[in-house]
């Protein structure tokens, strides 16, 4: 059981190190979706080494705690108040290494860096990472991926700190790599990703630029941008998991993407909104909200509008229901600790 009363012992020692941190934090300026309450405290260590330093010293004084990216996949709820989060954006040391010939990231780096490295170096797989806002010690809890290119096809093996404190090496086999999963997904704390480590295929230069270039166009077009967003909600099409429940709604939407995203009548472009089929689904399926928690883009894609975790989580579970378990939920919704 968590302690959070010992979270005082922890900030004198965190005050002896002169590690950086910050208490009682309001969420919804803290994290990248702006939803949340207040945590009673956020640690920010500029190393792996503090790192170690620090979650040794949680897990001794049995302090609750959450170790975050970004924050661009989770989803902190309102009103509630959280013990002990540990960003590890400042680890971010990012190098090509000429001895072993692979790409070294540590858990903070950005996808977009971890990406252009590779470009620079002439180094394929990598081009639709590079629209993920992510960090990469995330993305490999995840196996995170786009447009066809995924975590899985680059990663050879991480670095990870685990329940003993000790840090281990874990190959991509013992990461049980699937769509949108791993291991991390299924034992949380358990290990702590430390610094990842990629292949390097060569590529042509050029194919790379075209390709990122062509990725971040379609991102920006398609996918929310307005508003503070988690992208993808599940992982898979809503729109054909609803299609299966309804046959009207399966004609019509069928019709829909026919015209409109592959034979493209009447226009040169696909449609960058779907808000009169979203729409047609809401009726349909009875999906009722006092705001709306889904982008006019895509069913898939939720946006904060100020409407409240409240409302976001009841759109949630209203789509679990009528999706069922068959597309699994890529957001994490995360939990008081």
């Amino acid at each position: 059981m968590c302690k959070n009363y010992s979270i005082n012992s922890v900030i004198k020692a965190l005050i002896v190190l002169s590690i950086d941190f910050k208490r009682d934090v309001d969420l919804s300026d803290f994290t990248y979706f702006k939803t949340g309450g207040v945590a009673k405290l956020v640690i920010f260590p500029c190393s792996i080494d503090e790192l170690q330093i620090i979650l040794i010293k949680l897990n001794s004084h049995v302090v609750c705690y959450k170790v975050v990216g970004e924050t661009t996949n989770l989803m902190f709820l309102d009103n509630e108040t959280y013990s002990c989060i540990v960003s590890v954006s400042s680890i971010s040391n990012l190098y090509y290494d000429y001895n072993e010939h692979n790409i070294v990231a540590e858990c903070g780096t950005l996808l977009s860096n971890l990406s252009r490295l590779a470009l620079l170096h002439g180094y394929g797989g990598f081009s639709g990472l590079e629209g993920i806002p992510g960090s990469v010690g995330a993305a490999v809890v995840m196996n995170a991926g786009a447009y066809g290119d995924d975590i899985a096809g680059v990663l050879l093996a991480v670095d990870v700190l685990n329940l003993e404190g000790n840090i281990v090496r874990l190959s991509i086999e013992d990461l049980e790599l699937k769509y949108r999963d791993s291991i991390f997904r299924r034992s949380a704390n358990e290990y702590i990703i430390l610094r990842s480590y990629f292949k390097c295929c060569p590529e042509s230069k050029k194919n790379i630029y075209k390709k990122m270039t062509l990725f971040h166009a379609k991102r920006h077009k398609y996918q929310e941008f307005a508003y503070p967003t988690l992208g993808s909600l599940f992982s898979g099409s809503i729109y054909r998991s609803l299609a299966k429940k309804n046959f009207l709604f399966g004609l019509v939407s069928s019709a829909f993407f026919l015209f409109n995203y592959h034979l493209k009548i009447h226009r040169r472009e696909s449609p960058m909104e779907r808000i009169w089929l979203n729409n047609l689904a809401a009726k349909i399926f009875k999906i009722e909200y006092k705001q709306q928690s889904f982008s006019d883009k895509d069913l898939n894609t939720l946006i904060n509008q100020g409407q409240g975790t409240d409302e976001m989580v009841s759109y949630i579970n209203t789509m679990k229901e009528l999706i069922g378990d068959g597309v699994p939920i890529e957001n994490e919704i995360v939990e008081k600790f």
